[in-house]
């Protein structure tokens, strides 16, 4: 766990000198905006107090949070992934999930690395019957992005689906993760705040409900889109059709947490939200290590490793 962890804070380090180079090549290139919304600011603003004084002028406490979140991810990843296949795939499910396009999303200033890691604990422990630490886990995953409630259902399907859980305890878990959200308004309503920058934290998102969910997937075959666009478009629908498989292989409530994460960002009829929501698709990466013949999982990888590249 601890070389997981280490190999993906060093490929962190490298993935940030890469985007560095990329931002003196194409200055103009459109970077992320401060997040208003849930428990991640919070916490970026206590590491700063902290240890801000300390910090080099080219690492923000956001960065050191995010950075830290996704070593804790992988590590959860490995774990979550060890309930399905064997050691060797599991390894190869992390690699997939570090170096895929979109993940480029986990090294910067935005909460995505840290709902991941949450999001993982919670159902790593849902799917052990450790119902209060899934709970807890939930709880902080939906309080960290706007669709983090959106786990609640996949959640939910893992726990009534145990025919040996214990009902008391699975009801307080789901309960638990429900009130992470409800908790972080309490304390913004007591802090005089406002309602944790919701509609600011939906538009860095690129979310604007009320399209069709077919919209920005129609125009891949019907218009000329930048290349960006396009690859956000084929990678989503490259992980809308594994959620059969992700069911039918994996677990159902897997294929509900893939579904739930895809429809905000789908009725947006934008594509800019499309990718960095794919990249919270766990589920997808793990099946693509159950492919039985290795040289195919090894040539996804490096295809995933170049665009990545080219997404940077």
């Amino acid at each position: 766990m601890g070389a997981v962890a280490l190999g993906a804070v060093a490929f962190r380090a490298v993935s940030a000198l890469v985007a560095r180079f990329a931002a003196a090549v194409h200055p103009r290139a459109i970077g992320g905006g401060e997040t208003t919304f849930g428990i991640y600011p919070v916490v970026v603003r206590a590491v700063d107090r902290s240890l801000g004084q300390w910090l080099p002028p080219s690492m923000t406490a956001a960065v050191v949070v995010s950075w830290i979140a996704f070593a804790g991810a992988m590590v959860m990843l490995l774990r979550v992934a060890q309930l399905d296949v064997d050691g060797d795939r599991a390894d190869s499910a992390v690699l997939l999930a570090a170096v895929f396009p979109f993940a480029f999303v986990f090294g910067g200033s935005g909460p995505e690395a840290m709902f991941l890691m949450f999001a993982l604990g919670a159902f790593y422990a849902f799917r052990r019957q450790m119902w209060i630490v899934g709970g807890l886990c939930g709880a902080c995953a939906t309080a960290t992005i706007p669709s983090g409630m959106l786990i609640v259902p996949a959640l939910g399907w893992i726990a009534f689906r145990d025919p040996a859980a214990n009902r008391f305890s699975m009801l307080t878990g789901l309960a638990l993760a429900i009130a992470g959200v409800a908790a972080y308004y309490t304390y913004l309503y007591y802090r005089g705040g406002p309602l944790g920058g919701w509609a600011a934290a939906m538009n860095q998102w690129g979310f604007r409900v009320g399209g069709a969910p077919w919209v920005s997937l129609g125009r891949l075959f019907t218009s000329a889109p930048a290349p960006l666009d396009a690859l956000n478009g084929w990678v989503t629908l490259i992980a809308l059709a594994s959620i059969p498989l992700v069911g039918w292989r994996l677990n159902g409530g897997y294929a509900i947490y893939m579904i739930a994460m895809l429809w905000l960002p789908l009725t947006s009829a934008s594509y800019d939200a499309l990718g960095r929501s794919c990249a919270l698709l766990f589920p997808m990466f793990v099946l693509a290590a159950t492919i039985r013949w290795r040289v195919v999982v090894a040539l996804i990888g490096v295809a995933s490793a170049m665009l990545y590249a080219l997404a940077v």
